[in-house]
């Protein structure tokens, strides 16, 4: 989605999932504990790309009560009730994919920025990973709408749906410790790739 399809959402819904792309509460909850699943977070400087409202960190805070978190999105409805919400935390303005911050992390985290429907798909998300892994010390851990095999998306469509065994591959070719999470829900997957 563009920046302009999540400010109007934002007017819509205000500060809820919805706002964000996802169906629901629980259908948010349900990727971000995927997400932390295989992290111990203790002590590690930790990006949040795509932040939204950092719904993540009770999340996190539920693995470890010491860390360090940034959280970026090119929203700035959403980084404003962030702050507002986590006033500890750091936030950043700004397209990350476009102009990623120059620091590196122990743990990059990106939960469903991967979803929306663009001109070119499948090269876009390899080097958002790749930028991303740039960056990660420790690990990059990504959720993508998407199942195998790969069902047809409408050029209409807001969502693109990814094929996992093709981003697997992808991400393979970065590093060959990688988990694939895809049991939890019939059309997202989870990848962690360590160092």
């Amino acid at each position: 989605m563009k920046k302009t399809n999540y400010a109007a959402r934002y007017n819509k819904f205000g500060v809820h999932p919805k706002a964000l792309g996802w169906h629901s509460k629980k259908a948010a909850e349900q990727r971000y504990e995927q997400i932390v699943r295989d992290i111990n977070f203790k002590g590690k400087s930790i990006l949040d790309v795509g932040c939204g409202f950092a719904d993540i960190i009770p999340f996190i805070q539920k693995k470890a009560k010491n860390f360090e978190y940034t959280g970026v999105d090119i929203v700035p409805e959403f980084v404003r009730q962030a702050k507002k919400r986590n006033p500890t935390s750091k936030f950043v303005i700004r397209d990350y994919f476009e102009n990623p911050l120059k620091k590196n992390f122990d743990v990059v985290l990106c939960v469903g920025s991967f979803n929306s429907n663009l001109k070119d798909n499948l090269n876009f998300r390899k080097k958002a990973i790749k930028t991303m892994f740039e960056y990660a010390n420790y690990a990059l851990i990504f959720s993508m709408a998407g199942r195998y095999p790969k069902p047809k998306t409408s050029p209409k469509s807001n969502v693109w749906f990814a094929d996992p065994v093709e981003i697997l591959e992808y991400c393979y070719s970065l590093t060959k410790k990688v988990v694939l999470r895809n049991h939890y829900h019939s059309r997202d997957f989870t990848i962690v790739m360590f160092r």
